[in-house]
């Protein structure tokens, strides 16, 4: 091929590469439009575990919910047993605050790994009402590093959140105190045991 000729070949080739790249930047936005869905970016079951459950010997899948604002309680240890909580914030996805090396956000209940057994039950509200506490979990309370500050979680003002820091903050947002037993921190037991909290599936 003459120098001419590979010149001419080479301008074509750029341009067609240049051309497809517009092409996916005009393209990108309607695609985005069109598979808007919660956010539930693959991420490995390792970076979602509560980092405090070491000593787990069988993990069972959250799977989905009843309802949208249901939540599941599951085991989780460190020196003491202080267990888990998550808020669905659809019947297919749940909000939590995983531990202390991830910030709260949001994964598929289908392929969620907990320790077992793991409990989900639904809250005595209207369905409107457990909708707005999923809808505020989700819109507002992903990204957040997590509260280390366990005792005084409920009115320690910080932007950071432990797990059932967020559920309860979901709720009581929504106009329902889910604290068995009251106190400035609110523990995973504590919503598992409060009245409002009703089980409706155990999952060993």
């Amino acid at each position: 091929m003459s120098k001419i000729g590979r010149i001419l070949a080479s301008s074509i080739a750029a341009s067609v590469v240049a051309g497809t790249a517009m092409a996916g930047l005009l393209v990108a936005p309607a695609q985005a439009a069109e598979t808007a869905a919660p956010d539930t970016s693959a991420v490995s079951d390792a970076d979602f575990d509560t980092a405090s459950d070491a000593d787990c010997t069988k993990k069972v899948k959250v799977g989905n919910s009843r309802y949208k604002g249901d939540i599941f309680h599951s085991y989780a240890k460190t020196v003491v047993r202080h267990n888990h909580v998550g808020i669905f914030y659809t019947t297919k996805t749940v909000v939590e605050a995983p531990g202390p090396k991830s910030k709260s956000q949001a994964r598929t209940a289908a392929t969620l790994n907990k320790c077992g057994p793991v409990y989900k039950m639904y809250v005595k509200a209207k369905q409107t009402t457990r909708n707005k506490a999923a809808n505020l979990a989700y819109n507002d309370l992903r990204g957040r590093f997590y509260d280390l500050d366990f005792n005084k979680n409920k009115v320690n003002g910080s932007i950071f959140l432990n797990c059932s820091e967020l559920v309860w903050r979901a709720y009581k947002t929504a106009g329902i105190e889910l604290d068995a037993n009251g106190g400035t921190g609110v523990y995973p037991d504590d919503i598992k045991n409060d009245g409002s909290t009703v089980i409706y599936s155990t999952r060993r």
